[in-house]
């Protein structure tokens, strides 16, 4: 599209699979993320998130809940690690003190965000993971 003799650039929006199995934080996340430019994709369960993850031919970020029913947060990244070894990830939980968190995540220096966060908190560990080499590129370096 030429606007005034200057192409324009068709600047992509970040695609996000939130994964939470409450539903209303889902939709709160959702919310969030939606008004501040980036395409966001839902899943309840890790099950649903696989299924939209081979649906979707392009994720720029994955951001799930570390406890979930049948399939935990890092359980779910590293099946979906297997499908894009690059994939970034932020992890989110209401109990950060939880020993699945520190052996999950903390000790593994996983992106984390602990519930309740203020909307401005989960935009900043989003655009900072967002700004982060995808996890391929980070190995090789």
């Amino acid at each position: 599209m030429t606007i005034n003799g200057e192409q324009s650039q068709q600047v992509s929006q970040p695609v996000i699979l939130v994964v939470d199995d409450e539903a209303i934080v889902l939709r709160v996340l959702r919310g969030i993320l939606a008004n501040h430019g980036y395409r966001v994709l839902a899943a309840v369960s890790g099950k649903e998130a696989i299924e939209v993850f081979r649906r979707e031919p392009h994720i720029d970020l994955l951001l799930t809940d570390v406890v979930m029913p049948g399939m935990t947060g890092p359980e779910l990244a590293e099946l979906l690690l297997t499908l894009d070894p690059g994939l970034r990830m932020l992890f989110t939980a209401g109990m950060p003190d939880s020993p699945l968190i520190r052996e999950c995540i903390i000790d593994r220096d996983h992106a984390f965000i602990a519930k309740p966060f203020l909307p401005s908190e989960l935009l900043a560990a989003v655009r900072q993971v967002l700004a982060s080499p995808r996890l391929a590129a980070r190995a090789q370096a």
